[in-house]
C-alpha cells in the first residue's frame, strides 16, 4: 500500500516538472494569437447616407397695418357766431355838425350743420340827435333794420363769409324856427353783397358805411 502511494507521488511529481518546463519556454511569434485592437473608423463614411437638411429662411411678416381714416381738419364755420359792427353815415347830421354816424352791433350765427354753412342774423340800429340854436332846433332821427343772410364756405384754414347785408329804414329831419316847423322824411333800402375772410377785425367799407367783423358771441 505504501509502495503504491510512493509510485503515484513519483509520477505526479514528474508530470508537474514537465508542465513547469513547458510553461517556462518563450512562445515564438507564430505561436502568438494576435489580439484584436480597436481602430477608429470614419463613422460618417461607414454610416448610411443621410439627407442634408438645409434651413429654409422664414420670411418676416411685417405687422399688419390697419388703415385708419384721418378725419379732415374741423371747419371754422362749424358753430360759428359773431357780429358786424356797423357805422352808417347820417347825412343831415353830418352837414350841421352833429354826431355823423349811427353805430350798432348786428349779431349773426351759422345755422347749418353741413357745408355750405348757412348764416342768418339781424338787428336794429337807432340814431337820434338834436342841434339847439338861437333861432330854434334841428333834430335828426333814424331807425334801421339790418338783415344778414349768407354762407360760410372754404377749406379749413381758408374759410370766408359770403354775406348779403340789407339795411331798411326811415330817417326824419325836423326843423323848428320862430314859428316854423318843417319835417323832411326819408325811407329806403340799401343792399350790400360782401365777402369777409374768417378773421377777427376784417372790415369792409363804402360810401356812407363801414362794417367790422367780430368773431364769437
Amino acid at each position: 500500500m505504501i509502495e503504491r502511494r510512493r509510485q503515484r507521488f513519483v509520477v505526479l511529481t514528474a508530470w508537474l516538472l514537465l508542465c513547469i518546463l513547458a510553461c517556462g519556454t518563450n512562445p515564438t511569434p507564430e505561436q502568438l494569437t494576435p489580439i484584436p485592437t480597436w481602430t477608429p473608423t470614419n463613422e460618417a463614411a461607414d454610416s448610411p447616407a443621410r439627407p442634408t437638411l438645409t434651413p429654409t429662411p422664414t420670411p418676416r411678416v411685417a405687422p399688419e397695418t390697419v388703415a385708419t381714416d384721418t378725419p379732415p381738419p374741423a371747419s371754422g364755420c362749424v358753430g360759428l357766431s359773431g357780429s358786424l359792427e356797423m357805422r352808417v353815415l347820417v347825412g343831415p347830421s353830418d352837414v350841421v355838425g352833429l354826431e355823423p354816424f349811427a353805430v350798432g352791433e348786428i349779431p349773426f350765427a351759422v345755422t347749418g350743420d353741413t357745408a355750405p354753412y348757412a348764416i342768418q342774423g339781424g338787428g336794429p340800429i337807432s340814431y337820434a340827435d338834436v342841434l339847439p340854436q338861437d333861432w330854434g332846433t334841428y333834430a335828426v332821427t333814424m331807425d334801421l333794420q339790418i338783415t344778414i343772410v349768407g354762407e360760410c364756405v372754404g377749406e379749413a384754414g381758408a374759410e370766408e363769409l359770403q354775406m348779403t347785408v340789407e339795411m331798411t329804414g326811415e330817417q326824419m329831419v325836423e326843423v323848428d324856427a320862430e314859428g316854423f316847423h318843417g319835417e323832411y322824411p326819408w325811407a329806403g333800402t340799401n343792399t350790400l353783397n360782401l365777402v369777409f375772410p374768417l378773421m377777427e377785425g376784417a372790415a369792409a367799407a363804402g360810401e356812407g358805411w363801414e362794417l367790422i367783423l367780430h368773431l364769437g358771441s
